[in-house]
């Protein structure tokens, strides 16, 4: 188990730096090599603590892995699903995909690897009382020790202090368990568990603490700002283009020039060094400060390694890496001896430090040598028991032949692998409109008697096979999505790699590369993940991971549908259908329905002609005879000829700078049912930063239209009765800031305006009628069942069309409300009062005026977040929002009510 561990992190570290492959964007040879032998001589492992993507420090992470040569990692407790999203739509486990993958493009750029607890991010907390309460602290614990036993860092570093200052609850975990594993990942009487799979009690050595809101307690600085000759760029700078991969964040950032450093407090530390002496100062980070290097034959070998990377530094020119080809290969060929000789004798440590260093040095070789592989299968998305054609292709870019042997394809279990003979018919490969002037024939190999190809210089040799996917291969789903959650913590099934941000490839090849070198040639060995390539007309070349989805995949219209007790009648409900596979297919979808429920039809046939075609099929849907409130499920059933089987949903998260990810689940239909009415109105929206309001809309019964950027002119908004704001709009639509004059004359002719919730950038301009400020930090109330009181001021928007209770506020999700305006005009109604325990009531969250003859309402209740789930009384007070107008708020004073 201890060696399987080795070699994964070896594997997921050498997937998290720059490679030699030409499927992805690699640095050229000389730096490659270069940023490769500062990892080569020595051992310094760092892991940085923190709660969230994006709490991490980029900068420290970029100096230390790419400057320093030290292996280092973030752990991240959450993966984010509690936040908001600025680019898209997903939310919860969605946009914890989502940002697990800006994560890991952020670590493709700053040189860092990756790991996470099982904690799913509940939102935001005010304590780590608060924090606890929803994450089992002790099981967080054994989590965060067991990345401390694998990774085995000599420095650990927190984020956070673990006290309030920190702010967010969360944050003040993250610090507390840090300090906590300080202790307990070394103790055998802490998580036995772990050491029964094979892993090892280790202490770190020093434990350090950022300072970045409290500059002045630091004791050590780490400069980041210094231009690195290898790059051309400060770690400082590079660290800002990993930080702008935390897009759904908003984190878009410049890569500024000049002198900038981290800085760290030490807070405890078990080495003779003062306080104030460098990061590693008092650890021997040397090679032959390992156990089991005091052996002198191992020393010497050692010195000899040593002094052959030496030689591979001062050998390497930027024009021609492969000077330092010799040097390399001497120091692989010391690496192997080491290899052989600790075999014979107990020294774990320093066994899974040199068979690290063998994996970079190996593609340290490949670099100086010019060899570039592709592994590429001619598609990207697989389905159970579909063939694909696998390509590898070996060149020998450089000025040297190489021979190489058979690659080795690695597949699940039940999935077949077989070499193409050269005789095969081959599809073309698409390469773009001008292949035809530029195509060239990249030649089979023939392999000598041994099984070894030679591959001259400048040359290309390839080998094809056919790979036929099992036929109960499974959706290739994140692992730690394969199981309901336990609360706000995930089960990690038992295969799983606990941790890791996903489950590796789903293909791989394994291969073995012979080149020239005195007195012998030495062999380097690669193993990376084959992927897909496709060609874009409009922005070239890409590349795709490998994913397996179900042949056909059914996905509700709408995961949750509120279907108001008053209506008896028939609705439609909507399922589409996306046909994974290559090819023609056929089959049936059915409904499982609700005891006395009907459907028309019983079922209904699809026909597909190509993958990713879809098709939406539509059922009539009678509820059972009486009327009764509730949660009700519809479950779709698909035949292929089978026999029905439950339909699967794929969630696609698919964005520029993130590697697709596939997630499938039970394309099920939430059907909820609950007193709601509203009044008959026209409705425009505004779409913002990805909410579902208008699906929301119109299952209410209301038709809505979508306002787009072009469309503001005062006869098309004169057709709306009430017109909403999505989340964050002001902030992701600039049309929309440009014409908030023409919405507030609207708005004084009579219409209603419902504003829902802003960050900071709305205070840049005077968008609201009279003055509205959100102060910083903006007050939130995050406990979903804080007590809500109901105001006099408001009592019309709580009367009809539906009555308002405290019953309303049971069932929410998360929170109430974020992003409270602190300050608002004395002509605004404050229509609700909550706060979290211990904190002074808020009344920011829901406010409303007249404005001229119409309505303009502000709120900063979280619907976004209620009404995809259908939350009744959160339906329902949004209900009574958009029914609300001028006329109605007017006639209540008249008559004495204040409204």
């Amino acid at each position: 188990m201890r060696k399987a561990l080795s070699s994964l992190l070896a594997a997921v570290l050498a997937l998290l730096s720059p490679v030699s492959l030409a499927a992805q964007s690699a640095p050229p040879s000389a730096v490659e090599v270069g940023l490769l032998l500062r990892q080569l001589d020595g051992v310094k492992r760092v892991l940085l603590v923190a709660a969230h993507p994006d709490d991490e420090d980029t900068s420290l992470l970029a100096t230390l892995a790419l400057g320093w040569g030290v292996e280092i990692a973030y752990f991240s407790l959450t993966r984010g699903e509690g936040g908001q999203n600025l680019i898209g739509a997903e939310l919860e486990e969605g946009l914890g995909i989502l940002r697990t993958g800006e994560l890991l493009a952020a670590r493709q750029i700053d040189g860092a690897s990756q790991f996470f607890s099982r904690a799913y991010d509940f939102g935001y907390s005010k304590s780590a009382a608060e924090t606890f309460e929803h994450w089992p602290r002790e099981q967080l614990l054994a989590d965060l020790v067991r990345a401390v036993r694998s990774f085995r860092p000599q420095v650990l570093i927190s984020i956070f202090s673990g006290t309030e200052t920190d702010g967010h609850g969360q944050h003040q975990a993250a610090g507390i368990l840090a300090r906590e594993a300080w202790e307990a990942s070394g103790d055998r009487s802490r998580f036995p568990e772990q050491l029964e799979e094979g892993l090892e009690p280790w202490t770190p050595l020093k434990l350090y603490r950022r300072t970045l809101f409290d500059p002045q307690a630091a004791t050590v600085s780490v400069v980041t700002g210094r231009l690195d000759p290898l790059l051309g760029r400060s770690h400082h700078q590079v660290a800002m283009e990993s930080r702008s991969q935390h897009r759904s964040q908003d984190f878009g950032t410049a890569q500024a020039p000049g002198p900038r450093e981290a800085r760290l407090r030490l807070l405890d530390t078990r080495v003779a060094a003062p306080p104030d002496a460098a990061l590693f100062a008092g650890v021997d980070t040397t090679l032959a400060g390992l156990p089991g290097a005091a052996i002198p034959e191992v020393g010497a070998a050692l010195g000899r390694y040593r002094g052959a990377l030496g030689r591979a530094a001062a050998d390497l020119p930027v024009g021609d890496p492969s000077r330092a080809l010799g040097a390399l290969a001497e120091a692989r060929g010391h690496l192997g001896h080491l290899l052989s000789i600790i075999a014979r004798s107990p020294a774990p440590e320093l066994r899974r430090a040199l068979e690290d260093r063998r994996v970079l040095l190996d593609r340290a070789l490949l670099a100086a040598a010019g060899v570039r592989i592709e592994l590429r299968a001619r598609d990207d998305v697989l389905v159970p028991g579909q063939r694909v054609l696998v390509e590898v292709r070996v060149w020998s870019g450089g000025s040297t032949p190489v021979r190489v042997a058979a690659p080795e394809l690695i597949a699940p279990g039940g999935w077949r692998v077989a070499p193409l003979p050269r005789d095969a018919e081959v599809p073309p490969d698409d390469t773009g409109p001008f292949a035809r002037f530029f195509a060239s024939e990249d030649p089979l190999v023939e392999p000598d008697s041994e099984g070894w190809a030679e591959v001259e210089a400048g040359d290309i040799a390839l080998w094809r096979y056919e790979v036929a996917v099992a036929e109960d291969a499974p959706p290739s789903t994140p692992y730690y999505l394969t199981l309901p959650r336990d609360g706000d913590l995930y089960q990690w099934p038992g295969d799983a790699p606990r941790g890791l941000p996903f489950q590796g490839p789903v293909l791989e090849a394994a291969l073995s590369i012979s080149l020239p070198a005195r007195p012998d040639p030495v062999i380097a060995r690669l193993r990376a993940p084959v992927r897909f390539r496709g060609v874009d007309k409009a922005s070239g070349e890409f590349w795709r991971p490998l994913r397996v989805a179900p042949r056909v995949s059914v996905a509700p219209s709408t995961g949750s549908l509120v279907w108001p007790l008053s209506d008896q009648g028939e609705r439609e409900v909507a399922f589409q259908l996306t046909n994974w596979t290559p090819g023609p297919v056929r089959g049936a979808l059915s409904l499982e329905l609700p005891p006395g429920w009907r459907a028309e039809p019983v079922s209904r046939d699809f026909e597909f002609r190509e993958e990713r075609e879809t098709t939406r099929l539509a059922f009539r849907l009678r509820p059972a005879g009486e009327a009764v409130e509730g949660d009700f499920v519809v479950r779709p059933r698909i035949d292929l000829g089978r026999g029905p089987a439950p339909g699967l949903a794929v969630r696609v998260v698919d964005y520029p700078h993130v590697e697709p990810r596939l997630a499938a689940a039970e394309g099920s239909l939430r059907i909820v049912r609950f007193p709601v009415q509203v009044a008959a109105r026209r409705i425009g929206y505004v779409m913002g930063s990805g909410d579902e309001g208008p699906e929301a809309i119109r299952q209410l019964g209301l038709e809505v239209e979508l306002i787009e950027p072009g469309a503001w002119g005062a006869e098309r908004l004169d057709r709306f009765d009430t017109i909403v704001l999505g989340v964050r709009a002001y902030e992701v639509r600039r049309d929309l800031v440009a014409a908030n004059p023409l919405l507030l004359d609207w708005v004084r002719r009579g219409g209603t305006l419902l504003v829902q919730y802003n960050k900071y950038e709305f205070n840049d301009g005077a968008y609201a009628p009279y003055p509205i400020r959100i102060g910083a930090p903006a007050p939130r109330v995050t406990d979903e069942d804080a007590p809500v009181t109901l105001r006099d001021e408001g009592r019309v928007a709580f009367e009809t069309p539906n009555p308002i209770g405290a019953a309303d506020f049971e069932g929410w999700i998360q929170e109430r409300g974020l992003y409270f305006p602190t300050e608002w005009d004395a002509r605004y109604s404050e229509l609700l009062e909550m706060a979290d325990p211990g904190e002074p009531p808020r009344r920011g969250s829901l406010l409303v005026t007249p404005f001229g003859e119409g309505l303009y309402v502000h709120t900063s209740l979280s619907f976004f977040r209620q009404l995809p789930s259908g939350v009744p009384g959160a339906v329902r007070l949004f209900a009574n929002l958009l029914s609300l107008d001028g006329d109605r708020w007017r006639g209540a004073r008249a008559v004495g009510v204040r409204p």
